[in-house]
């Protein structure tokens, strides 16, 4: 039977009106070629229907394209380092070129005894400095800026958080901190924010007392804030000397003669007020209590903007304690 085109076989010219029926009947003859059930035997391929254009073996179909592996896999190891900036990021470059993700990665000093191997990192400068100089590259900027602001917080388990990032991010590219919904991204960006809130808090919460001519407060915060804080009041008392010293991270922010640093201190103990240090702390009491509006006294609202964690060190508030 011949097609409507004239011809027993596929033309092989695609703009024929009569294409479609003429490649319809060449893949049935193809089917029935590969099956071995072809037309009469002893036939030439034009006879069945067939010819050099249809005979050709049809290409196999591409596979798809695999998904690449994992930087690094699962082990039952944790990391131990010194607790320093360079030593987090020796602990990156460990973890990428030995392809292991350990179980948790931990400071030296905060190790607990634990079931599984613990593997002690050196701080090695150089691997600190290419795993960094990655992160802006390949990862950008932002996520740079992140992983400094969640060093300072009060994230539990933080390094492997921070790990979990890298390892997404160096997948993903640039678009690795704006993937807000991510289980590898989200709670960093939480604790980012709970650290920029206390920073922003502790900007009106801080009450600094005079010893001899220098300012002296103290804070309790959860994350260290110290580097956060430093330039804010080195701005604003630049012609005095102050100190703040933070409790809970047992270090001191110290400003003088123009210059600041952040040290370790395990206590310290204040001299006792004098007697206008004292008299300055009443009238300070007093203006509090004389600009409250008693009528519109609400403990609830003053406790959602001023939480009372922050009150053991603020002059105002000793009396309500």
């Amino acid at each position: 039977m011949k097609m409507p085109c004239g011809r027993s076989f596929f033309c092989g010219n695609f703009h024929c009106r009569h294409a479609a029926t003429c490649s319809a009947k060449t893949a049935a003859e193809q089917a029935a070629a590969s099956t071995g059930r072809t037309g009469t035997s002893g036939a030439s391929p034009r006879e069945n229907g067939t010819s050099h254009h249809t005979a050709q073996k049809a290409s196999p179909s591409p596979k798809p394209a695999t998904q690449p592996g994992p930087l690094a896999r699962p082990a039952d190891i944790v990391y131990l380092y010194d607790g320093s900036r360079p030593g987090f990021f020796s602990c990156v470059h460990e973890s990428v070129y030995a392809r292991e993700l350990p179980a948790a990665i931990f400071p030296e000093s905060e190790a607990q005894p634990s079931l599984f191997q613990q593997k002690l990192i050196p701080t090695d400068t150089q691997k600190a400095a290419r795993v960094e100089a990655s992160i802006s590259k390949k990862i950008g900027p932002r996520a740079t800026e992140l992983l400094d602001n969640i060093f300072f917080s009060c994230l539990p388990e933080k390094e492997i958080a921070m790990l979990r990032f890298l390892l997404l991010g160096y997948r993903a590219g640039p678009r690795t901190p704006y993937m807000l919904g991510h289980t590898d991204v989200a709670p960093l960006l939480a604790a980012e924010k709970h650290l920029m809130g206390e920073v922003h808090l502790l900007h009106g919460f801080i009450r600094f007392s005079d010893y001899d001519g220098a300012l002296a407060a103290t804070i309790t915060p959860k994350n260290f804030v110290l580097p956060f804080l430093a330039h804010h009041f080195a701005t604003r008392f630049s012609g005095e000397d102050f100190l703040i010293f933070d409790k809970t991270h047992k270090a001191a922010l110290i400003y003088q003669n123009k210059k600041r640093s952040i040290v370790p201190l395990e206590h310290i103990a204040f001299p006792d007020a004098s007697e206008e240090e004292e008299a300055y702390r009443g009238l300070w009491k007093q203006f509090y209590k004389t600009i409250a509006i008693e009528a519109r006294e609400n403990p609830r609202c003053r406790m959602t903007h001023m939480p009372k964690r922050y009150w053991e060190n603020m002059t105002e508030m000793q009396d309500l304690l």
